[in-house]
Protein backbone atom coordinates (compact mmCIF):
# COMPACT_ATOMS: atom_id res chain seq x y z
CA UNK A 1 0.00 0.00 0.00
CA UNK A 2 0.76 3.22 -0.71
CA UNK A 3 2.08 5.44 2.40
CA UNK A 4 2.03 8.99 2.74
CA UNK A 5 5.33 9.59 1.92
CA UNK A 6 4.83 8.62 -1.44
CA UNK A 7 6.57 4.96 -0.87
CA UNK A 8 5.49 1.24 -0.52
CA UNK A 9 5.47 -0.99 2.29
CA UNK A 10 3.08 -3.74 3.07
CA UNK A 11 0.03 -3.17 5.52
CA UNK A 12 0.97 -6.14 8.22
CA UNK A 13 4.78 -4.60 8.75
CA UNK A 14 3.39 -0.65 9.65
CA UNK A 15 1.74 -2.41 12.69
CA UNK A 16 3.49 -4.47 15.47
CA UNK A 17 1.62 -7.77 16.05
CA UNK A 18 2.24 -10.38 18.63
CA UNK A 19 3.61 -13.36 16.65
CA UNK A 20 0.36 -15.17 17.06
CA UNK A 21 -1.98 -12.38 15.51
CA UNK A 22 0.91 -12.55 12.74
CA UNK A 23 0.46 -16.16 12.05
CA UNK A 24 -3.35 -16.12 11.77
CA UNK A 25 -3.13 -13.00 9.39
CA UNK A 26 -1.07 -15.27 7.21
CA UNK A 27 -2.33 -18.20 7.47
CA UNK A 28 -6.31 -17.92 8.27
CA UNK A 29 -9.08 -16.51 5.90
CA UNK A 30 -9.21 -12.88 8.04
CA UNK A 31 -10.93 -9.33 6.74
CA UNK A 32 -7.90 -7.36 5.63
CA UNK A 33 -5.26 -5.41 7.34
CA UNK A 34 -5.69 -1.62 6.43
CA UNK A 35 -2.31 -0.19 6.93
CA UNK A 36 -1.11 2.81 8.99
CA UNK A 37 -0.17 5.50 5.66
CA UNK A 38 1.55 7.30 8.33
CA UNK A 39 4.28 4.83 9.20
CA UNK A 40 7.37 5.41 6.81
CA UNK A 41 7.75 3.12 3.28
CA UNK A 42 10.03 0.13 3.21
CA UNK A 43 12.79 0.45 0.15
CA UNK A 44 12.46 -3.23 -0.04
CA UNK A 45 8.54 -2.97 -1.08
CA UNK A 46 9.33 0.50 -2.61
CA UNK A 47 11.42 -1.48 -4.76
CA UNK A 48 9.36 -4.14 -5.71
CA UNK A 49 6.67 -1.76 -6.53
CA UNK A 50 8.68 0.52 -8.85
CA UNK A 51 9.74 -2.53 -11.27
CA UNK A 52 6.40 -2.38 -12.57
CA UNK A 53 6.34 1.92 -12.80
CA UNK A 54 9.76 1.06 -14.65
CA UNK A 55 9.48 -0.90 -17.43
CA UNK A 56 5.73 1.21 -18.79
CA UNK A 57 6.24 4.22 -21.14
CA UNK A 58 3.59 6.09 -19.66
CA UNK A 59 3.53 4.92 -15.89
CA UNK A 60 7.31 5.55 -15.48
CA UNK A 61 6.64 9.17 -16.14
CA UNK A 62 3.65 9.56 -13.54
CA UNK A 63 5.11 12.32 -10.88
CA UNK A 64 4.06 9.86 -8.06
CA UNK A 65 6.24 7.26 -9.82
CA UNK A 66 9.25 9.84 -9.66
CA UNK A 67 9.36 10.84 -6.32
CA UNK A 68 9.15 6.86 -5.49
CA UNK A 69 12.46 6.82 -7.04
CA UNK A 70 13.85 9.79 -5.14
CA UNK A 71 12.73 7.81 -1.88
CA UNK A 72 14.40 4.61 -2.84
CA UNK A 73 17.49 6.19 -3.76
CA UNK A 74 17.49 7.74 -0.78
CA UNK A 75 18.12 4.64 1.00
CA UNK A 76 21.13 2.99 -1.19
CA UNK A 77 22.91 0.89 1.32
CA UNK A 78 21.04 1.82 4.85
CA UNK A 79 18.78 -0.57 6.52
CA UNK A 80 15.26 -0.57 6.14
CA UNK A 81 12.81 0.60 8.75
CA UNK A 82 10.68 -2.82 8.79
CA UNK A 83 12.35 -6.12 10.17
CA UNK A 84 11.66 -7.99 6.84
CA UNK A 85 14.36 -8.03 4.71
CA UNK A 86 16.30 -4.80 6.96
CA UNK A 87 19.83 -5.15 7.75
CA UNK A 88 21.66 -2.58 5.35
CA UNK A 89 23.89 -5.64 3.27
CA UNK A 90 20.64 -6.83 1.74
CA UNK A 91 21.18 -4.11 -0.89
CA UNK A 92 24.58 -5.85 -1.38
CA UNK A 93 23.06 -9.51 -1.94
CA UNK A 94 21.94 -9.93 -5.45
CA UNK A 95 19.82 -12.43 -7.25
CA UNK A 96 18.52 -12.93 -11.08
CA UNK A 97 15.73 -12.37 -11.78
CA UNK A 98 15.06 -9.56 -9.60
CA UNK A 99 12.76 -11.01 -6.33
CA UNK A 100 13.97 -8.76 -3.39
CA UNK A 101 14.73 -5.19 -4.35
CA UNK A 102 18.65 -4.85 -4.07
CA UNK A 103 21.45 -2.35 -5.82
CA UNK A 104 21.37 -4.34 -9.07
CA UNK A 105 17.59 -4.10 -8.80
CA UNK A 106 17.18 -0.48 -7.38
CA UNK A 107 19.51 0.32 -10.77
CA UNK A 108 17.95 -1.76 -13.32
CA UNK A 109 15.06 1.04 -12.04
CA UNK A 110 16.85 3.97 -11.92
CA UNK A 111 18.11 3.29 -15.61
CA UNK A 112 14.74 2.67 -16.92
CA UNK A 113 13.37 5.54 -15.23
CA UNK A 114 16.21 7.70 -16.64
CA UNK A 115 17.29 8.73 -13.50
CA UNK A 116 20.36 10.89 -14.17
CA UNK A 117 23.82 10.11 -12.82
CA UNK A 118 24.55 13.39 -12.07
CA UNK A 119 23.25 12.20 -8.72
CA UNK A 120 25.38 11.66 -5.14
CA UNK A 121 23.58 8.45 -4.78
CA UNK A 122 23.50 7.20 -7.90
CA UNK A 123 26.98 7.84 -8.62
CA UNK A 124 28.13 6.17 -5.35
CA UNK A 125 25.92 2.91 -6.50
CA UNK A 126 28.00 2.89 -10.13
CA UNK A 127 31.26 3.27 -7.71
CA UNK A 128 30.11 0.57 -5.84
CA UNK A 129 29.70 -1.90 -8.50
CA UNK A 130 32.86 -0.76 -10.34
CA UNK A 131 35.25 -1.14 -7.31
CA UNK A 132 33.37 -4.00 -6.68
CA UNK A 133 33.48 -6.32 -9.95
CA UNK A 134 36.03 -9.09 -9.89
CA UNK A 135 39.45 -9.86 -11.77
CA UNK A 136 37.70 -12.48 -14.12
CA UNK A 137 34.65 -9.40 -15.29
CA UNK A 138 32.45 -11.42 -12.91
CA UNK A 139 30.40 -9.94 -9.62
CA UNK A 140 29.86 -12.13 -6.85
CA UNK A 141 25.96 -12.68 -5.77
CA UNK A 142 26.87 -11.73 -2.04
CA UNK A 143 29.52 -9.13 -0.31
CA UNK A 144 28.36 -9.20 3.11
CA UNK A 145 29.34 -12.82 4.03
CA UNK A 146 32.87 -13.36 5.01
CA UNK A 147 32.04 -17.14 3.70
CA UNK A 148 33.56 -18.34 0.27
CA UNK A 149 31.20 -19.12 -2.34
CA UNK A 150 30.62 -22.06 -3.19
CA UNK A 151 32.09 -23.41 -6.08
CA UNK A 152 28.72 -24.95 -7.76
CA UNK A 153 27.85 -24.49 -11.18
CA UNK A 154 24.35 -22.82 -10.00
CA UNK A 155 26.66 -20.59 -8.18
CA UNK A 156 28.50 -19.89 -11.58
CA UNK A 157 25.25 -19.52 -13.66
CA UNK A 158 23.56 -17.48 -10.70
CA UNK A 159 26.39 -14.97 -10.57
CA UNK A 160 26.85 -14.90 -14.42
CA UNK A 161 23.18 -13.97 -14.83
CA UNK A 162 23.75 -11.21 -12.14
CA UNK A 163 26.90 -10.03 -13.74
CA UNK A 164 25.25 -10.34 -17.29
CA UNK A 165 22.16 -8.00 -15.20
CA UNK A 166 24.63 -5.51 -14.28
CA UNK A 167 26.58 -4.82 -17.73
CA UNK A 168 22.96 -4.56 -19.43
CA UNK A 169 22.67 -1.22 -16.76
CA UNK A 170 25.99 0.08 -17.30
CA UNK A 171 25.44 -0.80 -21.55
CA UNK A 172 21.89 1.51 -20.79
CA UNK A 173 24.17 3.97 -18.60
CA UNK A 174 26.33 4.72 -21.50
CA UNK A 175 23.61 4.78 -24.50
CA UNK A 176 21.43 7.20 -22.40
CA UNK A 177 21.84 11.37 -23.20
CA UNK A 178 21.12 11.67 -19.74
CA UNK A 179 24.26 10.74 -18.90
CA UNK A 180 27.73 12.50 -18.47
CA UNK A 181 28.55 13.68 -22.25
CA UNK A 182 31.91 12.74 -21.90
CA UNK A 183 32.80 9.95 -23.71
CA UNK A 184 35.54 8.29 -21.38
CA UNK A 185 33.51 8.57 -18.42
CA UNK A 186 32.67 4.88 -17.86
CA UNK A 187 35.74 3.56 -19.31
CA UNK A 188 37.57 1.65 -17.25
Amino acid sequence: MRQDDGGWSIPMITHKFDRETQYKLQTEFLPPVEPDRTKPFSHNWTGMVLRAFAVHPRYRQLEEARHAVELLKSRFFQADVYSSLQKAHYWIRFEYPYWWNNLVSAMDIMVKMEVSVIDPQIEKAINWLIENQKPDGLWKVNYYSDTPEKSTLQTLEHKLWVSLAICRIFNDLRDKVWVNTDPDWLKS
